[in-house]
């Protein structure tokens, strides 16, 4: 079954994330102002290499410049690239040239291309030890899509979530495990979309719904197994926010919500919506699905419309 949601990488990191994409289906694409970064990324079939260009060095201009330059061929590239999809996620790096150059002018412009389907983007967020010209690009480039006004979702990828739980990792297996955990987060949430619940449904339908609104973005998962409160439950589902691959819930201000149980019936009693988003405010929409299994109990919660 063809996945909704397409996945194009721009830049290195983007190529990296949409390697992982296709190797669970996804359809996927990337682009990047350097072929040797893209010829590692062999599970990605369409790829196109910006001609002219040996990478940007950082250098957030050399990326504009590359879609000024070209962005028919790259309109034309990704239109070739997608086919059916409802959303299509921009994936890149935020602190570096290419993918941060690129990506707020590309998005901007197949909001007016690609009629019909929805524009989002994950986004990767430097370390907290990134240097200052790195953190400068990170600044710029997040305040440029914060003012792309029909933007659907922005995940944004916050490597050090991972660093906090295994600081003696490698920067590659951080950086390989956070790409995991974001593609896997979004593969399992559209999964659920096809189950189906004599308790209540959550379909593709609310799921795009979630995914199609402006703002940021998370999806996180908790098991609830030794919960014996509601109390307990709330507190499990906030603490997943916190310790997702995502940037940390910080403010209040949630438009859309999804709120998906898996296990067994007598621990839905516990789930207690109020409680759950006392410290975010009630979000104007919540999608609910509940599918009753015997499987370890496990509540996944997404969040959108968040603050920049």
């Amino acid at each position: 079954m063809v996945k909704s949601i397409g996945i194009l990488g721009i830049g290195q990191a983007g190529g990296n994330i949409a390697e992982i994409a296709a190797s669970m289906g996804f359809q996927a694409a990337l682009i990047n102002t350097n072929q040797r970064d893209g010829t590692v990324n062999t599970r990605v079939e369409k790829k196109y290499f910006v001609p002219g260009y040996s990478g940007a060095g950082q250098d957030r201009s050399i990326g504009l410049k590359a879609v000024n330059e070209n962005y028919r061929e790259l309109i034309d590239f990704i239109k070739k690239s997608f086919k059916n999809i409802k959303l299509l996620l921009v994936a890149f790096s935020t602190d570096g040239g290419t993918g941060s150059g690129m990506s707020p002018l590309l998005m901007d412009i197949l909001l007016d291309q690609l009629p019909g389907v929805n524009i989002g983007a994950i986004a990767v967020v430097p370390d907290r030890n990134a240097l200052a010209g790195n953190r400068i690009n990170a600044a710029a480039c997040l305040e440029e899509i914060s003012r792309i006004e029909s933007l659907s979702s922005v995940f944004l990828v916050d490597n050090d979530q991972l660093r906090k739980l295994n600081p003696q990792s490698s920067k590659h297996q951080i950086y390989l495990s956070s790409n995991h955990q974001v593609i896997e987060a979004i593969n399992n949430v559209l999964q659920v979309t096809r189950k189906s619940s004599f308790f209540g449904n959550f379909d593709e339908t609310d799921l795009m719904n979630i995914l199609g609104t402006r703002g940021v973005t998370i999806i996180s998962s908790t098991t609830i197994t030794d919960a014996k409160t509601t109390a307990d439950v709330s507190n499990k589902i906030q603490q997943s926010w916190v310790n997702s691959i995502f940037c940390p819930v910080e403010s209040t201000g949630v438009i859309r919500a999804g709120l998906i149980y898996e296990g067994p019936e007598s621990m839905a009693k516990l789930i207690n919506v109020p409680s759950i988003f006392e410290r975010v405010g009630e979000p104007l929409e919540l999608f609910e699905g509940t599918y009753i299994s015997e499987s370890d109990p496990t509540i996944t919660t997404v969040l959108a419309g968040l603050a920049f």
